[in-house]
């Protein structure tokens, strides 16, 4: 039995061909959700979320821990070593050809681990959660600026890590790449570069005297110029050294896990 494919996308196109579904237009019809967002995740362009995994996992019968981190046995209802003579109803053979998937890393013979999921309540809750990312007009939020609204867990990939906190998405205006409740972390002391998620910090303060801040995604630095992405309605923002406080990366699934 060898390890479970190194990636969430990769994780979902196995769950998907041992179920039959041959296309991510296809999951997207079973599950209900946005086809450009299901694309993405069986792509392998965006990490899938803990919301996306939970639905996935209800349609596909499979744990959302195995799906987001390769951990523990990956069928609810069938023993990951014996796929072939335990498949239910509708279950597709391992040979089945992979239609629809846009690349085909995944090997035929794919074959998941066996071992116990771990235990996740053993890792300390002490992740703050600063606030929320509704976005404005101007695509700018803002952050608890008082205690933390709530602690989350540590992932083991940051567990010496200082300083990381997190927040929450809401709304629409960060699909296809984050969705509301999608939890967000922070690391505000990792350099920033192009192609990668970051959280910048505005210097000019809101109407308030709020700090306002930004979540998009950097496209390039050039001198003294941030030029960053915003996804929903997708345009291009610039932004001058002397508008910007701060920038902090967002961390990936496989950054929070160590892999």
């Amino acid at each position: 039995m060898t390890d479970a494919p190194a990636s969430s996308s990769q994780r979902l196109r196995v769950a998907m061909r041992l179920r039959g579904i041959g296309s991510g237009a296809e999951l997207a019809r079973l599950t209900r959700q946005n086809e450009v967002t299901v694309r993405s995740h069986v792509n392998g362009t965006r990490d899938v979320s803990k919301k996306a995994a939970e639905t996935y996992s209800r349609a596909l019968r499979i744990d959302p821990a195995w799906l987001i981190y390769g951990q523990g046995r990956m069928a609810r209802d069938v023993e990951a070593a014996r796929l072939d003579d335990a498949a239910p109803t509708g279950l597709a053979s391992e040979s089945a050809p992979m239609a629809g998937f846009d690349d085909g890393d995944v090997p035929a013979n794919a074959r998941l681990s066996g071992s116990e999921a771990p235990d996740f309540h053993v890792l300390a809750k002490d992740v703050p959660v600063l606030g929320s990312a509704e976005c404005g007009r101007d695509g700018a939020f803002t952050l608890n600026a008082g205690e933390p609204i709530d602690f989350v867990r540590r992932p083991p990939g940051q567990m010496s890590r200082r300083g990381i906190y997190c927040i929450y998405a809401e709304g629409s205006s960060m699909e296809p790449v984050y969705e509301a409740g999608d939890l967000i972390y922070v690391d505000p002391h990792r350099p920033p570069w192009p192609g990668r998620d970051v959280v910048i910090q505005l210097r000019v303060p809101g109407p308030d005297g709020e700090m306002r801040y930004f979540l998009k995604r950097l496209v390039k630095r050039s001198g003294t110029q941030w030029r960053v992405k915003q996804f929903n309605p997708e345009k291009e923002i610039v932004l001058d050294d002397r508008d910007v406080a701060a920038i902090h990366l967002v961390l990936k699934n496989h950054e929070l896990m160590g892999l």
